[in-house]
């Protein structure tokens, strides 16, 4: 993977469900191991704060809003967005 990719998503949580779309791409640490991270893009302004699971592609993750923010989020090395899970 290379870049930023754009996912279609569905947020669940605080009693809510509502799409989304999800930012994903791939950071370097210092080490040299590659991270994945995503955080939650274009979702309902007025979603309160809180946790939710986020589901795409087969997978679930946990993410929380937080004063109006959503939290950035590492991706288990399991989860493959190539298609595969």
């Amino acid at each position: 993977m290379s870049g930023l990719m754009h996912i279609p998503a569905v947020l669940r949580g605080e009693g809510i469900e509502a799409m989304c779309l999800l930012d994903i791409w791939q950071e370097n640490s210092s080490t040299g191991r590659v991270y994945t991270r995503c955080r939650i893009h274009d979702a309902p302004p007025d979603l309160p704060d809180g946790a939710y699971k986020v589901e795409f592609r087969a997978n679930r993750v946990s993410t929380r809003k937080t004063f109006g923010t959503w939290e950035l989020t590492f991706l288990p090395p399991q989860i493959r967005l190539d298609g595969a899970t």
